[in-house]
């Protein structure tokens, strides 16, 4: 999930400069500068803090699209991070038995078991907070209704019974550091060649393997996943965004294709207009070279803007004429009339 996702951040960086790069300042520059360039605005969208702007049309829309695919990650991320996190506090109160000795909760141990001698005698835990119980069923049974509906809130109880018992249970799993007790062991009448022979085959039992099998075999939870299952089932996965990334993915191949349908096309005009100049035909040399630095040249103005601003111009020069003459009208200038009288 996470390789694609990087993936994806340096493919849209390149595309995006790509897309720029003829007629965008920020995108263009030596080598080294346009390398930087690519890789800090592909991590800069991450956190939506790139500073450089998209003047294409091809590139603002892939920028669009991978925007939404981030915006959708970082929040499944969020959301992730928070079931995790809330799980993983919610699990257990319980951290082990020093825990479990400051609390005043009831706990479960086997019936006819050591450890209610152990619990009360070493580890100082009153008795009256002790519950026997005397099967896997009763384990389950107390653990499942908790101190709250009268139940235990952890079983203290021997490693091979508590395997044996997780075994077949999956909502449970073992808390804390493992507390042993001396004086286990076989008892053998002194100078018994039976001791020796013992220690010898479980030397060699321990060493080829054996013990591991036998353990595998019946104290292994083989019917139930890992400890993290719950946990593993809120983190996220690529089968869950792979549509995301594949829109993305094909944004940037059509806007390439378009992008290099244009180059094409200006370079066919280009090669054409040169070549009847010249009168003669162009090698496949010079039109690589001419191809390349058509690819890397900064674009001067469409025809379009040039053919826009003439317009604007021509309407600028009409307006300015219009109002040079707008405000007269034409007026027929005489002498004053004068009466002449002749006198009789």
């Amino acid at each position: 999930m996470w390789a694609v996702t990087a993936f994806f951040f340096i493919v849209v960086g390149t595309v995006v400069w790509i897309l720029e790069h003829r007629i965008n300042d920020e995108f263009r520059g030596p080598p080294k500068k346009q390398l930087i360039t690519i890789v800090w605005f592909s991590l800069s969208t991450m956190f939506f803090a790139h500073r450089e702007n998209t003047v294409s049309t091809l590139g603002r829309a892939v920028l669009i699209i991978w925007l939404f695919v981030v915006l959708i990650i970082n929040s499944s991320y969020t959301a992730s991070l928070t079931s995790i996190l809330t799980v993983q506090q919610l699990y257990s109160p319980i951290k082990g038995i020093e825990s479990l000795k400051e609390g005043d909760d009831p706990i479960g141990y086997q019936t006819g078991s050591f450890a209610e001698r152990y619990l009360v005698d070493e580890i100082g835990i009153p008795k009256s907070r002790l519950v026997p119980l005397g099967s896997p069923e009763a384990y389950a049974a107390a653990l499942e209704k908790g101190p709250a509906e009268g139940g235990v809130s952890a079983v203290v109880d021997e490693r091979p019974y508590v395997e044996s018992f997780l075994s077949s249970q999956c909502k449970f799993r073992i808390l804390g550091q493992e507390f042993t007790k001396s004086g286990w062991g076989f008892a053998f009448p002194r100078d018994s060649p039976l001791a020796t022979d013992m220690s010898t085959a479980i030397l060699t039992l321990s060493e080829n393997g054996e013990l591991q099998r036998i353990h595998d075999k019946w104290l292994v939870r083989a019917g139930c996943g890992s400890d993290g299952t719950e946990i593993d089932s809120d983190r996220l996965h690529l089968k869950s965004f792979w549509g995301l990334f594949v829109i993305c993915g094909a944004a940037c191949v059509l806007a390439l294709l378009i992008y290099c349908c244009q180059i094409i096309l200006k370079f066919r005009r280009i090669a054409r207009a040169e070549s009847v100049g010249d009168g003669s035909g162009s090698s496949h040399s010079r039109n690589l070279r001419r191809l390349i630095s058509l690819i890397d040249e900064k674009s001067d103005p469409s025809k379009r803007d040039k053919k826009r601003r003439k317009i604007d111009a021509q309407q600028q020069s009409h307006s300015m004429e219009n109002s040079a003459s707008g405000g007269r009208t034409p007026t027929l200038l005489a002498p004053p009339a004068t009466l002449l009288s002749i006198p009789g």
